[in-house]
């Protein structure tokens, strides 16, 4: 039996988290994460072989973090993460062990944002702004990544 791939074990906890959270909110407000997790898992399996998968999981992730962050900032910001996550897996982005302290702090940073966002009582507008900044993170490291493996491989990337 062959061990999971990371991108798997996010999209399962993904869903777990949501699940989790629509047990808390009482009406159909509940559903609807979970049904948009579900199209961001099929979104996922669909566009496998897809030159141009990461569009459209980006596309389905941001639907999903903006609503569920409508209904709770911090389902907001964990589904945030594990988007990423799962987009970072898909583009085959490492993090090297000398990046780890800025992930720690990029991740500090949307913690106290979204601490802010909390007590100011401001939801969608800024947690696009995060999920922007998450985005341009990940566009920075894919770019930083190509430009080294040109520069070492000597072939054309």
């Amino acid at each position: 039996m062959s061990a999971l791939a990371a991108d798997r074990v996010i999209l399962c906890l993904m869903a777990a988290v949501v699940i989790l959270s629509a047990l808390f909110r009482p009406g159909p407000a509940g559903y609807l994460p979970i049904l948009l997790v579900v199209v961001f898992a099929i979104t996922y399996w669909l566009t496998r072989t897809w030159p141009d998968r990461v569009f459209y999981l980006v596309c389905s992730g941001t639907v999903l973090v903006v609503i569920s962050g409508a209904a709770s900032v911090w389902e907001g910001l964990v589904l945030a993460w594990m988007v990423t996550g799962v987009i970072a897996t898909v583009m085959e982005v490492r993090v090297p062990v000398h990046d780890l302290p800025a992930l720690l702090v990029a991740c500090s940073a949307t913690l106290a944002i979204t601490l802010m966002i909390e007590l100011a009582n401001h939801v969608l507008l800024p947690l696009a702004v995060l999920w922007g900044t998450a985005g341009s993170i990940l566009a920075v490291m894919a770019i930083r990544d190509y430009r080294f493996r040109k520069q070492y491989s000597g072939a054309r990337v």
